[in-house]
Formats: C-alpha cells, sequence, structure tokens
C-alpha cells in the first residue's frame, strides 16, 4: 500500500542477487512518488529463472506492495505463449490480490503500443537463449530478419560489457525494413544508451528494463513521461 516515501505506489522488484546493474537503471527512472522496494533472489540455474522468480514472490509481500515487478526476460528460456499463459497464473497464484506485471509481456506491450511488424533482436547470452527469444516473438506474430547474440556464457559476465559492442551489434542488424531495435536481457544496463539509438537509426530503441519499468507504470495508472529513456515512455498509456 502507499505509504510517506511511495505516496503514489510502492513497487516491490523481482532481480537476482546476481545483478548490479538492474536496480540503478530502475533508480534513475523512478517517477516522483513511486517507492522502489528490492526483493533479490538466488539465481542457481539460467534454466530455472521462472522457478527462482516465483519463489521469490512471498518475500515480496512483506512491504505490502501496490504492484509487483518480475523483471526477469523469460522467452530467453525454451519459451512459448503457452508457457508465458501458464506461468502468469502461477505468478498470480503467488501474487494474490496484488497487481504484477512481467518483463516478457511488457516488451509484447510496448511492441504493439509502436505498432511493430518487423524487429531486430539482440541478446547478451548464448546461442540457445536467442534461438528461444526469436521463436517466441515469431510465435506472437512479429517478424523478426535480424537478430544476434553477444555468447556471453555467464551472467557475470554480462554487467561489464563494452557499450561500444553494443552499439556495433545494432549497426550489424538494423535494415531498412526494421521497425524497432529490441534488446532483451535484463543484466545489461543500457538505457543511457536509448535516447542516442533512436537518433542515430532514425527509429525506437527498446531495452527490457524501459519497457518494463513503462509497462508497470502505466498498468498502475501512472502517466507522468519519463526523461531521457526514449520514445516509449513518452507514451502516456499502454493501448
Amino acid at each position: 500500500m502507499t505509504d510517506r516515501f511511495g505516496p503514489r505506489g510502492v513497487f516491490a522488484i523481482l532481480i537476482p542477487q546476481q545483478n548490479s546493474t538492474q536496480q540503478p537503471e530502475y533508480d534513475a527512472m523512478r517517477i516522483d512518488g513511486v517507492s522502489h522496494q528490492i526483493y533479490r533472489f538466488e539465481l542457481e540455474s539460467q534454466a530455472d529463472v521462472a522457478g527462482a522468480v516465483l519463489d521469490a514472490i512471498p518475500g515480496a509481500h512483506g512491504c505490502w506492495p501496490d504492484m509487483i515487478i518480475g523483471g526477469n526476460s523469460l522467452e530467453m528460456r525454451t519459451w512459448s505463449i503457452a508457457r508465458q499463459a501458464r506461468y502468469r497464473e502461477e505468478f498470480a497464484e503467488r501474487a494474490g490480490d496484488v497487481p504484477f506485471i512481467t518483463a516478457t509481456d511488457a516488451m509484447e506491450a510496448a511492441l504493439r503500443k509502436l505498432g511493430a511488424q518487423r524487429i531486430a533482436i539482440w541478446v547478451p547470452l548464448y546461442e540457445e537463449t536467442l534461438r528461444s527469444t526469436v521463436g517466441y516473438y515469431e510465435e506472437l506474430g512479429f517478424e523478426v530478419p535480424s537478430s544476434a547474440c553477444l555468447g556471453i556464457e555467464h551472467p557475470v559476465n554480462s554487467i561489464n560489457i563494452e557499450l561500444t559492442d553494443v552499439e556495433a551489434a545494432f549497426e550489424k542488424l538494423d535494415r531498412d525494413d526494421i521497425d524497432v531495435l529490441v534488446h532483451i536481457g535484463a543484466s545489461i544496463g543500457i538505457g543511457d544508451m536509448i535516447e542516442p539509438m533512436e537518433q542515430k537509426f532514425g527509429k525506437p530503441f527498446l531495452s527490457v528494463n524501459q519497457t518494463t519499468y513503462w509497462y508497470a507504470l502505466r498498468t498502475h495508472g501512472i502517466t507522468d513521461p519519463i526523461a531521457g529513456f526514449g520514445s516509449l515512455v513518452q507514451e502516456t498509456s499502454i493501448t
């Protein structure tokens, strides 16, 4: 519930213990009157990120949140529309009467808000995670004519990647027929690149933490634009 530090909302944000970039990025986007409460969970296996998130939800009730945010890109883990629907049900069971959103749903909502049809996708991890991600968005009905991964085998190596490597990757992925450039993978904090990338490529650039926070705010009824994080966060509604 709201309190004196979060009169407009208290958000419980679920983040892996190993991720040191996600919290600073959320805090950089924080809207006045919204309180961020970070709940960190142990991520012992990349294969069971979904299970780790679900196990962390009960603890997030401790701050009496107005919203619970599952910030991980689960579409990187052998995912499908049917699996996301089951996961949403599992999340809802644990969240109880507290509203919640997931990063995976947020990215879909952002793409549909922008009217995207053909997208380029970049992920930081290895080839298997890229195949799952591309397959998920194709199942949703998007075309993915270009995609790439950085090939990082362990998330510990993703928190200090060179931002020039990210930009170089998108230089190779961009094409005239691409509507939106997409970054999946919450451990890469590239929020400060969003506006420069949009200016450089002349099209929207979506990064998972940016889309997740935008979706959380709009779902909660907060319509404030966020300065410095690209064109999406100027949109005041989800639809």
